[in-house]
Parts: C-alpha cells; structure tokens; sequence
C-alpha cells in the first residue's frame, strides 16, 4: 500500500482550514433576542356599586373596570390603574371577593381593599396575594372620609396607590395589545344605545356621545356620576363577557351567600365601541396571562385608548341595542 503523498495532505488540510476561517468570517452572527423590560404590576382597587356608594370617586381616571355580581345582588368593581398617579380621591373602597384573587393572577398587580371574608383572606394569604388595607404601613394608603357614612367612606389616591405598587407590586412583563380600531370586516353593527341587566336589581344602560367618542353610563336611578368629575361616567369601551357565577361556599356577615365565577377558559363577548357593536370571544386560558378578546379573526382586538369597562354578565344575558 502507498503512503499518502505528504505534501498533498498538507495542502488539502491547509483548503480545510482557509474555507472554515471564510465560513466564520462571513457568517452571521445569531440573534440575541431583546429581553422585555419588567415593570411594577398595577394597582388593583376594590370599589362598590352599591347605592349607597355612590357618587364614586376616581374611576373615570381608571385604565380597566372589572364589575360583577356580589352577594345580595349589588355590584362589585375591580378597578385597575396600570401607572397611578395623582391626589384625585379614589372611593368607597371596599372588600375583595374571590373573582378578585382570579383577577390579581392575570394581571399580577396589588389588591388596595378594606378587608375580606376570611375565607378570601386565607386564600390571599396562601397564594401570596399582595393586598394592602387600612391598618398596612400604619394606615398610609388610605382615609376616611367624614361627610360620608361608614363603610362607605373608605378612600385613596394615585399617589397613595403609588407607594403601595412601588414596594409590593410583582415585576411583570405582559404586553397589552396595542391601541387602535377593531377590524372593519365583518362589519359591525350600530350601537349607540344598549341596555342589560347585570343583576336582577340592577339594570344599566349605555348611551353613546359622537362628541366624547365614549358611552355614559346610566342606571335604575340615573347617570352614575364621577364625584371628583361631577360628570357621567363614560367608557370609550364597553365589554360584556358571559361567564357563569355559583356560589362561593361561604356567606357575608349578613348570610347572604357569596359568589364565585368560572373565570378561566373561552366565552362569548360582546365589544361596544365608536357606537358599533362587534361579536367577540374572551379568552383567559392561561390564568397566568391578562383577559384577551379576540375578534372574528381570532387575534387579539385593538380598542381606542381610554377607559375599558367589562361586565361580567350571565351567559345568555338578553342585550338591547339601538
């Protein structure tokens, strides 16, 4: 057998390596994904709806509204400021619920309450809910209001909001979809006035104003009004997901049975907004994540900036629209 020829070995493995340091030369590097910045959770404020607290304060200045059945069928709102700010009143502020623990794990915030059912205070203290109420920090957070009777009194702030998200809000990186307009196909159809009931005790009903581009919000006993405002209320958007309540398990201090929801999963949702109607679908199948509603085409719907307000309504709830 011959030996290999030396000389064009040395000059193969030299083309060798001369084509690897080309390679490497002109390669291009591989892309290091851009991490997302963290930022703090927000600020996540228990208010009534009861009639008694009304006129509310501050929920005008509010990015999302959460609002459900409670027991003894009034309502109850879950009102989220994602950057709060500002010395404008936030009241009556009131208990949590076990819909609002489902809502602090999709959004990751810090629940500001006046108190809770043991029961949900169990479940805040083991899941390791942030939830900051009168007596936290030596009372910082939050006032009492003489002019209003207890326990309807019971107010904060942006700013006192602010500490609160500061020192105890998770670091969370979602993203929410971007503002804009629904999709102009399949098109939607006009709504400038609808009315639900969200309780068998309370009836509301939506007007919407071309001027404002929003809808006011009206009850069974007339427009419900933003004290620090002195106006109507008015949603740029206005959201209705069917999801099916039962009861909690436990009862308030007057017996009345307390209310749970199946908030996780898919369902149907009705979005108003720009006076049209569109037929939606919420989306919480990760429970872990913000609510989506996603349109017709099944992405995520962009809505025009300004104040959202869901409703969390009984499937089947009958809808009239104008």
């Amino acid at each position: 057998m011959k030996r290999p020829n030396g000389r064009l070995s040395v000059l193969v493995s030299g083309l060798a390596l001369s084509l690897l340091a080309a390679c490497s030369a002109t390669a291009a590097p591989l892309a290091t994904p851009t991490p997302t910045p963290s930022r703090p959770g927000p600020a996540m404020v228990q208010v009534e709806n009861s009639i008694l607290a009304r006129p509310q304060a501050g929920l005008q200045q509010a990015d999302l509204v959460y609002e459900y059945l409670a027991e003894g069928g009034i309502t109850r709102m879950t009102v989220i400021y994602f950057k709060p700010s500002g010395n404008q009143r936030i009241e009556p502020v009131r208990s949590a619920r076990p819909v609002t623990i489902r809502l602090w794990h999709a959004y990751h915030g810090v629940i500001f309450f006046s108190g809770a059912n043991q029961k949900v205070l169990d479940m805040i203290a083991a899941e390791h809910v942030p939830a900051l109420s009168e007596s936290s920090d030596g009372g910082i957070y939050f006032s009492r209001d003489p002019s209003r009777r207890a326990p309807h009194n019971l107010y904060t702030d942006g700013d006192r909001l602010a500490q609160g998200v500061q020192k105890y809000a998770p670091r969370v990186t979602y993203q929410l979809p971007a503002p804009g307009s629904p999709p102009a196909s399949p098109a939607p159809a006009v709504a400038n006035r609808f009315a639900f009931d969200q309780t068998d005790f309370h009836r509301v009903t939506y007007t919407y104003s071309a001027a404002d581009t929003a809808y006011s919000y009206g009850t069974e006993l007339g427009p419900l009004i933003d004290r620090n405002t002195g106006q109507p209320i008015k949603p740029v958007n206005v959201i209705l997901i069917q999801v099916a309540h039962h009861d909690a398990g436990f009862t308030d201090v007057l017996g009345a049975p307390a209310v749970d929801f199946d908030l996780q999963g898919t369902g149907p949702a009705d979005v108003f907004t720009q006076g049209h109607r569109y037929t939606a679908t919420w989306d919480l199948t990760d429970t872990e994540q913000p609510l989506k509603i996603l349109g017709a085409d099944g992405k995520p719907m962009r809505l025009p900036p300004g104040l959202t307000w869901i409703h969390l309504v009984d499937p089947g709830t009958p809808i009239t629209v104008s």
